[in-house]
């Protein structure tokens, strides 16, 4: 079963995250009754698919939470959707979550911890309280509270046999197929079942008024095992079955007398008939189960029980029917061949390994680099026929290849969701630990970007939603004190910019003190007063990505240590992205993520320093311009120059590299505007070439350790470029 069991852990996994959604709606508006429902049937459904394997805790737990919404969408026993109190949503969370580790487990090892039916037991008393599990056991237990036991026929008697059994009263809720159960179904699973009842449990109405969808029938049954092997197959529906005790004594006269001879003849006669009649190969396979099922009871009532699937395999058609009537039940006959039935094959989703899709991205990285090659050649080839079908070929193969990378990155987009999901329940929990009221919007969750980035971006994205809720949002008496409305908003927006994909963190907080960042940055040791004191707001700002840098004044488990903003520019810029940050005391921040769509191709600025060329990746590019000389601000060995009305550093890609300074005289430098997380900076090269798509290779073996570069790549024409890191150089 290992292809079932992969495809319940992933099936499970999306359920627990659909019911924690649902529970999050319900816990906001209780009468959400879409809500109740979405989290009853995510529970339902992960109770059906994990009773497949042998997990007992995980399906008890689950059950347990299935029996508490059961509750609540029904009403039943003054428990509604109202009553959903955050106590309540505390419990069913932690039930989920317990699931999402139990799955985690699953997914990792192939079974349950070993301490898993003690976390479930915990967590079920918790849900039920004791009060949903015990409505599944009859009060009485002795035959007077199943009347309809004593006047069972002599045939029915005789059919279930006397002794101690147990006695089953069940009257469905009218609505139960909406609810997901299936009546039927539940009495397939009751051990040693001899005897069923279905009748009406109320007068039917006219066929044409009657509603198919509506369950007005009452089952009686009798098993001969023990209530305590028969009660957990009603567990899901305590409040609607009666279970007991019951004895029966032996029949008083024959079962044969019971059901004349001419009669049972007739019967039977009738249900080979019902063999014979035309339909489709569906029609006749549900037919011959029917008929089967009757032969069988008719052949009980006669006194001849036979074995059910020697009567399954004589009513293949009506002539091995009354063969297998003629020759008598106790003889079995010849078993007819089955007859194929061709059953539609469900669709599957395709599952593919991630190592199987970084092969196929890096195979069309290189097959770009290759085609890259054909534009020399073409040029080489100048204005004759072969040079005009090579163009042809050319501009056809660059087609083709552009939108194959184009597919194969799709493969690989998946829409911010993933990492957008786990917000709605970190903000809860975190708002009721620290006593204040948000409200979380989730915008652009449809955005889509490579795996690779929703891995970067996922723990970034915590912190920075923790801080806001630590640091930026008040408490609703000082939201109050200062004209704000009790509850503040916390809002998550991405969206698509410049190929490219961009989170925006924002809050209506308490902002960012400037005053207060600068005394912290002296305070810790990382500036000096006059240093800091000289700082702009926009740059003392800034400093809540340096490392080590907090203004909490304790440490807790959500901030405190200085590591969290430094982690989350580390974390970005690693990406190849920047973070910047906008805050106005008292109104709030809004912090920007930029990060490229994909990690799998990137794109260069190749620039040239020494004779040798170079690559800056174009996230990081402002621009490009030629700067006369005399532009050129000295001050000792530092030089800045004013770019767009304002003054950059200025730096020399030779002097980075440690290369011999250019010797000539110019009359412009060609500057290079990197916009880099503390702000930008001029980097003057000798000249600037074209722009390119490549595969970027990171270095291996001895120059593993070399810094100041992210790696290597191979131009279109098969030129070797080194690929700068710029933070790290500068």
């Amino acid at each position: 079963m290992s292809e079932l069991f992969d495809q319940f852990v992933v099936e499970a996994q999306e359920l627990l995250e659909t019911a924690g959604a649902a529970l999050l709606a319900l816990e906001r508006d209780p009468a959400d009754r879409a809500s109740v429902d979405e989290l009853f049937r995510a529970f339902h459904t992960l109770k059906g698919a994990s009773a497949l394997f042998d997990m007992a805790p995980f399906t008890r737990l689950v059950h347990a939470g299935e029996d508490t919404l059961s509750l609540l969408r029904d009403g039943r026993r003054g428990m509604t959707p109202a009553l959903m109190t955050p106590e309540l949503a505390d419990r069913l969370f932690r039930a989920l979550d317990q699931c999402a580790r139990w799955v985690a487990a699953l997914e990792e090892a192939g079974a349950l911890p070993a301490d898993a039916a003690e976390a479930a037991e915990g967590l079920v008393r918790g849900l039920a309280g004791g009060e949903v599990a015990a409505g599944a056991a009859a009060s009485g237990g002795e035959a007077d509270a199943f009347p309809w036991v004593a006047a069972l026929t002599d045939a029915e008697r005789a059919a279930v046999g006397d002794g101690a059994l147990t006695a089953i009263d069940y009257t469905p809720d009218p609505e139960c197929f909406f609810t997901g159960d299936d009546p039927l179904a539940l009495f397939r699973r009751v051990p040693d079942l001899r005897l069923l009842r279905i009748e009406p449990s109320e007068p039917l109405p006219p066929l044409a008024q009657m509603d198919p969808y509506r369950c007005i029938l009452r089952f009686r049954a009798l098993s001969g095992a023990g209530m305590e092997a028969v009660t957990p197959a009603f567990r899901s529906v305590p409040d609607q079955v009666r279970i007991g005790s019951v004895t029966l004594a032996a029949a008083a006269v024959s079962p044969a007398a019971a059901l004349p001879d001419s009669l049972a003849a007739a019967m039977l006669e009738e249900q080979a008939r019902i063999l014979d009649l035309p339909g489709s190969t569906a029609e006749q396979d549900s037919r011959r189960a029917a008929v089967a099922r009757a032969v069988a009871a008719i052949l009980t009532a006669l006194g001849q029980p036979t074995e059910r699937g020697a009567v399954e395999a004589a009513c293949v058609d009506a002539g091995t029917m009354r063969r297998f009537l003629a020759d008598g039940p106790a003889e079995k006959p010849a078993t007819a061949e089955p007859r194929s039935a061709s059953a539609p094959v469900p669709r599957r989703a395709l599952r593919v390994e991630p190592e199987r899709m970084d092969a196929l991205m890096a195979l069309v990285g290189e097959l770009s680099v290759v085609k890259g090659q054909l534009g020399p050649l073409v040029r080489r080839a100048g204005n004759g026929e072969m040079a005009r079908d090579l163009k042809s070929f050319s501009a056809r193969l660059d087609s083709l290849v552009g939108d194959l990378r184009h597919a194969a990155l799709r493969l690989r987009l998946l829409p911010l969701a993933r990492v957008f999901d786990p917000l709605p329940r970190l903000v809860r929990d975190t708002a009721r630990r620290l006593d204040k009221n948000v409200e979380l919007v989730l915008e652009g969750a449809e955005t889509e970007a490579d795996k690779d980035i929703l891995d970067v971006l996922g723990e970034p994205l915590l912190h920075l939603v923790r801080n806001a809720l630590d640091h930026g949002i008040e408490t609703p008496e000082r939201r109050a004190a200062t004209a704000k409305p009790p509850a503040g908003t916390l809002r998550v927006r991405a969206f698509q910019d410049k190929g490219g994909v961009v989170v925006e963190v924002s809050d209506d907080g308490a902002g960012i003190d400037p005053a207060a960042m600068r005394r912290a940055a002296v305070a810790k040791g990382l500036m000096e007063p006059d240093a800091a004191a000289a700082l702009s707001d926009t740059d003392a700002v800034r400093l809540v990505f340096a490392p080590g840098f907090s203004t909490a004044g304790s440490v807790s488990d959500l901030s405190g240590r200085g590591v969290g903003m430094d982690a989350v520019r580390a974390a970005v810029e690693r990406a190849g992205g920047r973070v910047e940050v906008v805050s106005t005391p008292g109104s709030g921040t809004r912090v920007r993520l930029s990060l490229p769509l994909t990690l799998s191709i990137t794109r260069v600025v190749v620039v040239e320093a020494a004779g040798s060329l170079y690559g800056i990746p174009v996230a990081l590019v402002g621009g490009v311009q030629r700067v006369p000389r005399a532009e050129i601000r000295s001050v000792k060995r530092a030089e800045s120059v004013v770019l767009r009305d304002r003054v950059v550093p200025l730096v020399r890609l030779r002097r980075l590299l440690a290369q011999p300074d250019d010797e000539r005289s110019r009359e412009t430098v060609c500057v290079v505007l990197a916009e880099l997380g503390d702000g930008p900076v001029a980097v003057a090269v000798d000249d600037v070439g074209e722009r390119a798509d490549v595969v970027l290779r990171p270095m291996t073996g001895v120059l593993r350790g070399l810094r100041g570069y992210a790696g290597t790549a191979v131009l279109g024409d098969g030129r070797l470029i080194l690929v700068l890191d710029l933070r790290e150089l500068l």
